[in-house]
């Protein structure tokens, strides 16, 4: 605690104790504060930096997926697994299949 050497009197030296114990209280009490919003702001900085991780993590899986997806819904892809199931190759033209009113008329 600093001296008030300056005041002689003995009220105001207890004033000048007085304000030196109420300037070190605003100064401890500040300096929890300070640390408290310093720790708070940290973890919360932490949870940010984990969700920002899955995040990442979330859209490589995504993209991998959306890979996979149009690498099996290819032409090439189904034409494949056909023939390993045992589908064949189209030897012989569709039939066109014609209109309504000519059909109706081929089977009367």
């Amino acid at each position: 605690m600093p001296k008030c050497v300056f005041m002689k009197d003995r009220q105001t030296k207890t004033i000048c104790k007085k304000i030196s114990v109420f300037t070190f209280g605003i100064f401890v009490i500040s300096l929890l504060s300070q640390m408290y919003i310093s720790n708070t702001t940290a973890l919360k900085g932490k949870a940010f930096q984990h969700l920002n991780d899955e995040k990442a993590r979330l859209d490589k899986e995504l993209a991998l997926l959306k890979y996979e997806d149009s690498k099996l819904s290819s032409l090439e892809y189904v034409e494949e697994k056909a023939l390993q199931m045992g589908f064949v190759n189209m030897t012989e033209p569709l039939l066109s299949i014609s209109s309504p009113a000519l059909a109706s008329l081929s089977t009367q």
